[in-house]
Parts: C-alpha cells; sequence; structure tokens
C-alpha cells in the first residue's frame, strides 16, 4: 500500500495539482477514527496555511519518557 502511496506522491507533485506537501491518513480501528472497515488510505494534497492537521487534545501532556518509547518499540520489532 505504501509503495503505491509513494508512487501517487510523486504523480501528484509532478501533476498540475497545486500543492506544497502531502499527508497520508491511514485509521485502523474505531478508536483510530476508521469509518469503512476495510483497509484503505486517504492522501491529502496540503497547502502551509490550509489550517488542516492532527490536533491534540489540551490535556495531552503524559507523554511517554525515552525508555518506554525504547520497550513499546522493542515489543514491536521483536515480532517482525
Amino acid at each position: 500500500m505504501f509503495n503505491i502511496a509513494r508512487r501517487i506522491n510523486t504523480s501528484i507533485r509532478k501533476s498540475a495539482i497545486v500543492s506544497e506537501g502531502l499527508n497520508f491518513w491511514l485509521a485502523d480501528g474505531e478508536a483510530a477514527s476508521q469509518d469503512v472497515f476495510h483497509t484503505y488510505l486517504h492522501c491529502f494534497p496540503r497547502y502551509k496555511i490550509d489550517g488542516f492537521g492532527l490536533k491534540l487534545p489540551d490535556n495531552y501532556r503524559n507523554l511517554p519518557t525515552r525508555e518506554e518509547l525504547d520497550h513499546t518499540a522493542k515489543l514491536i520489532t521483536d515480532l517482525l
């Protein structure tokens, strides 16, 4: 899927579509805002002042420590 996304990205940048960047959005599971229950990837052409973005709640301050991030990464990479 991401190989195709890379090709779409290249094509958009070469095309007459005017954009300053691109975002790709993949949602997996209801908690991740997936509303159609099959895998899909959205591609959003972006502009510096378009107002679009990921907004975290104001109380989102409990960021993980480097140790916690490393532990989580290990849990994932051990299963690759």
